[in-house]
Order: structure tokens, then sequence, then C-alpha cells
């Protein structure tokens, strides 16, 4: 058996989700038993290949029942590995256990002000799987002797298949325009969607059509929407709210480009940024900023272009090269869907369970049902 520990798991959005129900889902179809042990609500936990049991209450009650749990399947020896969501969640556990404990890191959670902390949690992890080199390096000096470390970017998931309504609407947002950049992600200040509209506002006379579909929702949203009228842009820019599913699956296949030139704020900045993989695999070159690890998701002038996402010229241009030119686009979303192919789960868990020490028990490739009943419970 695989246990995993996530303190936050679907129904919940965001790349951290997405990362750990992946992972849950693949170890099943690498031939594993897995038991998610995830905070918060229901969602369709019945509907998944594995089993989750839920934890709520004061976080400190939650993180201390997680952590009883996780020694007790450790002690019954039927677990060969737990994988946690981050150093959070190693850290009540407060101990070495009888199989190896591997957690992920994502980059904004090592922070200097929680070094010693982040030090001592890790102690009780045999591995640490970084999500990029720049979360490597922000790490530097909280990792313990005796906790290896191995950068293993974030794979992606096949797409949803998307239904005809899908595309229907996908192609209902973007309207007649022949200039269509999508963005998709948490609307928060770090993701450089005002430079993306601050963009389009300067490429309007030379793209008459443009239009610019932004998905997700989040904190930002009212002030994106007050910056897209200000600029006279309201027109070419549609929020379409949180996507899921087909509906995002149409809104890549319906896009010319996928942008979200991001930049730093404050200590805040991208660790990776999965998006850019979906969006290659759909063949969508992507405009990514130069800051944290958002870059290592672009292949630098071969699935995209990485830009200062501070500096408005640089972001237009790129723009402006892959819009105003076919072939080069053509070029561009060749080599970015080979590159998303190559992140896709089934090319990746083979390395996250070698971490482990463990290996694939099947075929990776094989479809594993996703309906199977089986039943979750609260704690």
């Amino acid at each position: 058996m695989i246990v995993i520990s996530a303190q936050t798991f679907p129904p919940k959005s965001g790349g951290i989700e997405a990362l750990m129900s992946g992972l849950a889902s693949e170890c099943v179809a690498a031939g594993y038993e897995v038991l998610v042990l995830a905070d918060g609500r229901r969602g369709d936990d019945v509907l998944q290949p594995y089993k989750i049991e839920r934890f709520r209450g004061p976080r400190p009650l939650r993180q201390r029942l997680k952590a009883l749990r996780l020694r007790y399947l450790a002690q019954s020896g039927k677990v060969e590995a737990i994988y946690t969501c981050s150093w959070k969640s190693v850290e009540a556990i407060g101990r070495k256990l009888r199989c190896p404990v591997v957690t992920f890191g994502h980059g904004n959670e090592f922070k200097a002000s929680k070094s010693d902390r982040i030090h001592t949690a890790l102690q009780w992890a045999s591995a640490l799987i970084c999500v990029s080199d720049e979360t490597r390096r922000r790490a530097d000096g909280m990792i313990p002797e005796g906790t290896t470390v191995q950068v293993i970017n974030p794979p992606v998931q096949e797409p949803a298949p998307s239904s005809k309504d899908d595309r229907d609407w996908a192609e209902k947002q973007f309207g007649s325009s022949s200039a269509r950049i999508l963005s998709l992600s948490r609307l928060i200040p770090l993701k450089g969607h005002d430079q993306t509209i601050r963009a389009i506002a300067e490429l309007v006379p030379e793209f008459p059509g443009i239009k610019l579909v932004i998905a997700g929702d989040g904190e930002d949203h009212a002030r994106l929407s007050t910056l897209a009228q200000d600029l006279g842009v309201r027109d070419h820019v549609v929020f379409t709210g949180r996507v899921e599913g087909g509906r995002k699956t149409a809104l890549f296949e319906s896009a010319n480009l996928f942008a979200q030139p991001g930049r730093q704020i404050g200590q805040e900045r991208e660790g990776f940024g999965i998006t850019y993989l979906e969006a290659a695999l759909h063949g969508l070159a992507s405009i990514t900023g130069n800051q944290g690890g958002a870059p290592e998701a672009v292949i630098s002038d071969k699935t995209g272009y990485i830009v200062d996402g501070n500096s408005l010229d640089e972001i237009v241009e790129a723009f402006r090269k892959i819009l105003s030119d076919n072939s080069n686009a053509q070029k561009f979303s060749n080599a970015a869907r080979e590159h998303g192919k190559a992140a896709l789960w089934k090319n990746k868990i083979g390395e996250i369970l070698a971490v482990a020490g463990l290996q694939a028990r099947r075929d990776v490739s094989l479809q594993v049902g996703r309906n199977d009943p089986f039943k979750g419970k609260d704690t």
C-alpha cells in the first residue's frame, strides 16, 4: 500500500491539489493500493480508484489525528511508502517511520523565517522532491543530512475529453477572433494577468479582433476587471471564472497562445507552473515570466518565450512574434506538443516511485477504471 497525506486535496483546485490527486491515481494505475489522508470536505471521493479518509476540525487537531494515523499505518508493516504534499504534512509526525516518507517542495513555503522549523520537519522525511531547480535553491540550508533531494517537474494529466457543448461554450468565449490568448490560473498578482491585459490594449490596433480569455477565480478579479475597463479593452477580455474538466480542455483547444507572464511580488513567485505544460500538451506556445520556477516549464524560443514580466514591451513583442507569423506559430506548436507529452504522468510516475525505492507493478499506460465504489470516511 502507498499512503498519501495532503493538507489540500480536491475538490479544492490548484497546482498542489492536481499533483497529489494525480499521484494517487497514477499509483493505482501502477498497481498499488492507495489510501489518501486528506483535510477538508468530500468531493467525488466515492468515485475515485483509491480510498480517502477525511480529517476535519481545527488545524492542530487535524494535524495531530493525521500524524497518529500515519504512525499507526507505518507500524502495521503494510505500507510501502508515504508521500506528503509538503513539509507541513511531515512536521506533525515527529519521528522516523518504518517506511520511506517522501515529501514535495513547491517553492513559496520555503521561507527564511521558518528555516529552523522546516529543517526539523524534514528530519522525518527520507526524501524531498522539489518541483523545480528554483525550488531546490530556495530550500538550500533547510535540508538536514540524511534527507535526499531530487528535482522532478510536476507531471501533467491527460486532458479530460471535451463534449460538443464544451467546445461550443469555448468558442462563444473567444467569439469570432482569430487572435485568441488564454490564461488559466488563480487570479493573484504574481501570475501577471494585469500585464497581459495591458499587452492586449497595446495590440488592439494591430489585431482588432484580439480576445483574451482569463479562466480562474481569486482575489485579483475585481482589480483586473477594472483595469480592462480603464484601458478600454473590456470587450476584448473575458473572465470565465473557475473552469474544470471538458470546458478547460475546450479552452485549450480553441486558443492560439497561452500567456501568464508572471513576476515576483514581495517574496512570492511561481514555484513551477503546471498550466504551461497543460497548454503545451494541446500544442499551444506559452509566454511566461522569468521569475521563479515557471521558466523551467517552457523551453525558451522553442515552446514559447520567457520574458521579463515587468516589461510590457517584451510581453507585447513576444505576443506579436507568435500571432503575426503562422509558420513560427506552427513550429512552436509542434515542439510544445512533444514537450507536453513527455511530461505526462505515465512517463513520470516511474521516476517518482523510484524516489521511495518502488517501481511500477504493471504497465502505467493501461487504463484503470475510475469508478470503483471505494467508500471514503470522515475522521
